[in-house]
């Protein structure tokens, strides 16, 4: 399938596991530049799968990964972008748009993670001074915002089933029929809830303003941090 990883800065996977984890396609080919991203949804010609990162590597005032001490609307305008360049584009009749996030902030959760299925047979594999701590892979993470932006997306509607983000992995081999790629993903739900696959609420694509960014608020960030 084919597909392309569209970073503004270092991307996500290289960031937490290192580019070589990309060289296992023969080179960094999947990793391009986010202004493709725009031109490609614009030309109709974006591939079967896209991943799009934000500035992961700047975290500042001015950065848009809604992290601490970036300014959040920062965070929010980038977004707009990347919807309304899906809203805009001739793609738009047969996509779906993921927008979700890690789990930074989670620590405040209420709500205890679940159990979960675990991927594999194998242990995790600990250095250091995590030798010895116990532990394994049957747990899910804290909660973190998801948002489905499709056709096909169920008008607003909050799903209340336990999803991971290895549902978005799910879907993916749901859509184009490929083989699971552990146990964890085999018995993750592709969203099966926030879909109408007979009547797409939004096959006339919405329209609505970029945000706007609070300067003083922004000038805040920037004296402060």
């Amino acid at each position: 399938v084919s597909f392309n990883i569209f970073a503004e800065s270092v991307p996500g996977i290289g960031l937490v596991l290192g580019a070589g984890v990309l060289l296992r396609y023969g080179s960094l080919k999947p990793i391009v530049p986010l202004a493709n991203f725009f031109a490609q949804a614009k030309a109709g010609t974006l591939p079967a799968v896209s991943f799009v990162d934000g500035d992961f590597l700047n975290e500042t005032h001015g950065s848009d990964d809604e992290h601490p001490p970036g300014d959040v609307e920062v965070g929010q305008g980038a977004t707009w972008k990347v919807v309304n360049a899906m809203l805009t584009s001739p793609q738009w009749a047969h996509s779906a748009l993921f927008i979700t996030y890690d789990e930074g902030g989670g620590e405040y959760d209420h709500v205890s993670p679940p159990t979960a299925c675990a991927p594999d047979d194998i242990a995790p594999i600990l250095t250091g001074t995590d030798v010895g701590i116990p532990g394994d892979f049957t747990r899910y993470g804290f909660r973190v915002p998801l948002v489905v932006v499709s056709p096909y997306a169920k008008k607003s509607f909050v799903s209340h089933t336990v999803y991971s983000h290895t549902s978005i992995t799910r879907f993916i081999e749901a859509v184009f029929k490929l083989p699971a790629l552990t146990a964890r993903d085999a018995n993750s739900d592709p969203f099966t809830d926030m879909f109408d696959w007979t009547n797409p609420p939004f096959a006339k694509p919405p329209t609505f303003a970029e945000p706007k960014v609070n300067t003083s608020a922004l000038a805040f960030c920037k004296a402060t941090y």
